[in-house]
Parts: structure tokens; sequence; C-alpha cells
């Protein structure tokens, strides 16, 4: 299903319209997506509240569910940023074609057991922020435009390093 799709049917649930109502001032912050077995049906969308907090919203293709507003899980100097429902013109699809054809041609040796897709606005703007774990214990990350379908950044960096820098 493509993401503009999950929006409309989130927008059109009555739950979602009623939280909308008393919650005015969130916003769309990230659409998250796990591409497993477990997962496959399973799309979550966070809206960000003005209490530092995440409403998340669970979809399968058979309900709508809310769950409870977290604490925001970021850096403490990391701001959360609005995504920009204009500047979808490529969906998770076509971010995720063009990360495994990096992976196959730049990382073969790189063999995913993990795949996760997050949409969301950064700094470097508004991308498709797709990590693989790797069967070698490496998380090999992109980050695609979500208008141009352009590859910004892409990095490799062992799991245990990522541990470091996540810690620290």
């Amino acid at each position: 299903m493509e993401i503009k799709d999950l929006l409309e049917r989130l927008k059109n649930d009555k739950k979602f319209k009623d939280w909308k109502k008393k919650n005015e001032k969130s916003f769309l912050a990230h659409v998250f997506k796990c591409l497993d077995d477990s997962n496959i049906d399973e799309w979550q969308i966070g809206f960000y509240n003005k209490d530092d907090t995440i409403t998340t919203f669970t979809l399968t293709p058979s309900e709508i569910t809310s769950g409870s507003s977290d604490e925001v899980f970021k850096r403490p100097d990391a701001r959360i940023l609005e995504l920009d429902e204009g500047k979808i013109k490529i969906d998770i699809t076509n971010a995720l074609e063009t990360a495994e054809k990096i992976q196959n041609t730049e990382y073969k040796q790189e063999i995913p057991f993990k795949i996760i897709a997050i949409l969301q606005r950064l700094d470097i703007g508004q991308i498709y922020n797709i990590t693989y774990v790797t069967q070698s214990f490496n998380i090999l990350n992109f980050k695609i435009d979500s208008c141009t379908g352009k590859l910004l950044k892409k990095t490799l960096t062992p799991l245990m390093e990522f541990r470091k820098k996540e810690k620290g």
C-alpha cells in the first residue's frame, strides 16, 4: 500500500479524527515499516505532540489502533520535524528498490536479515531512512529523498560501533 493511501485511510478513521480534535497541534512525524514476515501487513504512523511525546497509530489491513503517547526516542539536541505530505513524490516501494540496487551492486557481501524503513524529515531533508541489519553484523543505511528518489547518503557501520555511538 502506498503511504499516501495509508495517510488517507488514517485521516478518515473515526478514532483518529477524535484524537486529532483533542490534539490539534500534533503533527505527522514519521511513517515506519519493518519488513519481516511477522510485520508484513503492519505500518506505524507517528504524530509528534507538543509535550515531547509521540502518539503512534498502527495500521493493519483489518484495523487501526492507537498506542499511548510515548516519550520521544532521540538525541537530546535533535529536533522532530513535521513531514510535508506534498513532498512524498516517490513511494516506499521505489525507495526500497533504490536501496536494494545499491546493496546488490556495492555491498553484495552485506546480506540483510532485517530491513527497517522510516519516512521522516531530518536536517538533510525529507527522506526514506532505510536500514539493513546484515548477517555480518553491520548496519547498512540509505537516506533517499522522498521527493526526487535521489540517494542523499549511504553508510556502512559495524553493529558494535553503532552501539557505541548510541551510548555515547
